[in-house]
């Protein structure tokens, strides 16, 4: 008759080892630094965002336009393009105007987010008075030019242009009436303030695609003064 031994708990190999439980301090440790490593790249990438938001300017200006001005706005007297050899580029020389002229213009989102253009001056400082070109009234902007029929025309103000959009702005301007034969300023652009996200910019816009100037003789002067030029009565 054959006896088996009865083995005694544990003998004839080593124990087993403990199993680890969801509250061990090791596993706590590991979930902790997965979570501060998760905040991290979230932080990281969070930072990179707001960074491109923050510089993100996609407004392009078109062409000054001479030959097609702003529908309802007065035409300047004797304004013309200079500087344009062989037809390349060029300036606008703008004599004295007596009242108000207009420029009219294009601009347009070439990026792919939604801006909102919230207003257009003519200076970074509008209530200077020195300026040698300033505002008139409030800018305006149309959506249909092209198209049969009168333009609707609206006040362009917190407008929001989607990715590929263009519109059509009048800029309503006056000069002083009087400048000096002997001396000349430049206008080099006009400004606009656009918001992006919760981030705005003060964006300088030529007065063409190819960077023109408005081109005037130094204000001063009255009718009749020698070395002064001014507008008609």
């Amino acid at each position: 008759m054959s006896v088996t031994e009865a083995k005694p708990d544990g003998a004839g190999g080593p124990p087993p080892l403990p199993t680890a439980t969801a509250g061990t301090p090791r596993r706590r440790y590991r979930w902790a630094w997965v979570l501060a490593a998760s905040v991290l790249v979230l932080l990281a990438v969070v930072g990179v965002l707001l960074g491109k938001a923050a510089v993100y300017q996609p407004l392009d200006g078109g062409g000054l336009t001479l030959d097609a001005p702003f529908p309802g706005m007065p035409q300047g007297t004797g304004i013309k393009v200079v500087n344009n050899f062989m037809h390349i580029g060029g300036d606008y020389y703008v004599p004295p105007q007596r009242g108000e002229f207009s420029f009219g213009l294009s601009i347009g989102n070439s990026g792919s987010r939604p801006i909102t253009i919230e207003a257009v001056t003519t200076s970074t400082d509008p209530a200077h008075s020195m300026d040698p070109v300033r505002l008139a009234g409030p800018v305006l902007y149309t959506t249909d030019m092209g198209r049969s029929g009168t333009p609707r025309t609206h006040v362009l103000r917190n407008l929001t242009l989607g990715p590929g959009e263009e519109i059509f702005i009048g800029i309503p301007l006056r000069t002083w009436p009087c400048g000096s034969t002997d001396g000349w300023i430049t206008d080099q652009a006009f400004y606009v303030k656009e918001r992006f996200l919760f981030f705005t910019h003060i964006v300088v816009v030529p007065w063409s695609s190819s960077g023109a100037k408005l081109i005037m003789h130094n204000p001063g002067g009255v009718p009749g003064q020698a070395g002064t030029i001014c507008a008609p009565q």
